[in-house]
């Protein structure tokens, strides 16, 4: 626990290379020091890699790092992104469950350049698997070759014209329905919490998905405005949830939303760990 915890803050929400970060797992731990923060969760999609490499550099800085992910699923047509905090990294089940999900973002991105060729957009799936390199491959990877091609003017504009919802080049990152993934998140031992719920757009779901064992919900996000945060803040009280928050900061695939953007107070990761324990 860090000294002064009432003051200290957290930014449980962060991404590097190792999913469709820019930076390094080094370079976010630095710039959560910089930042002031007392703890960290790095949050990569499907991909918990990046966690052994940023403990040391953590552990040095005074930087607590929570082991983190976030984790994608379905559900009546809506992309659902789930964090999980606290489980076990070895659980066979969880690394089981990441493997398959690796294959299958491999595979959505052949069918996401497939569609988008078909709409005049002539890039390679090779093109994007060469800028993820080893890490967890995504749509704002398609974005960056998108630029780089000139199809578009900035990375914002991929995913409002091409490879967003309702856009003709748009794949779910996972079939599976958030129900399966939360039991893989607990059969593990994580705390499966609901990313960014204002991106969902049906609130009402949230019940549902607590039924199904969602321990907690992301209240505070950079962009949450102060009326979605004061709803998801009730919300969260009367479900029963335990609350977190963070910039899901991305480097340089994202505008803004530096690192400790929606810093949360640390007795939120005091709750987070009196859960898990």
């Amino acid at each position: 626990m860090p000294a002064e915890s009432q003051m200290a803050l957290a930014d449980l929400h962060t991404h590097t290379y190792f999913s469709d970060g820019t930076e390094s797992p080094a370079r976010v731990v630095e710039m959560a020091k910089a930042a002031g923060l007392a703890a960290i969760a790095i949050t990569d999609h499907d991909n918990i890699d990046a966690f052994p490499v940023a403990l040391p550099i953590a552990q040095q800085l005074g930087i607590e790092l929570l082991v983190g992910i976030e984790m994608s699923a379905s559900y009546d047509g809506l992309e659902v992104h789930l964090l999980s905090y606290g489980f076990d990294r070895e659980n066979v089940v969880l690394q089981k469950h990441l493997s398959e999900q690796k294959a299958r973002r491999v595979e959505r991105v052949h069918t996401m350049v497939k569609r988008l060729q078909a709409v005049g957009c002539q890039i390679e799936a090779e093109e994007v698997f060469a800028i993820a390199g080893a890490g967890t491959v995504g749509r704002p990877h398609v974005a960056r070759v998108l630029l780089k091609h000139g199809y578009i003017s900035r990375l914002s504009e991929a995913f409002s014209r091409y490879i967003g919802p309702d856009n003709p080049g748009f794949v779910p990152g996972s079939p599976l329905a958030p129900k399966e993934v939360i039991r893989v998140i607990r059969a593990a031992n994580g705390i499966p919490v609901l990313a960014h719920p204002i991106f969902l757009k049906r609130d009402q779901l949230i019940a549902t998905f607590v039924e199904q064992g969602l321990g907690g919900l992301e209240v505070f996000h950079s962009n949450h405005p102060p009326d979605a945060v004061a709803r998801y803040n009730k919300l969260a009280n009367r479900l029963g949830l335990l609350k977190t928050g963070g910039s899901d900061f991305h480097g340089d695939t994202k505008e803004g939303l530096p690192i400790g953007t929606s810093a949360i107070p640390y007795h939120f990761v005091e709750a987070l760990k009196r859960r898990s324990a």
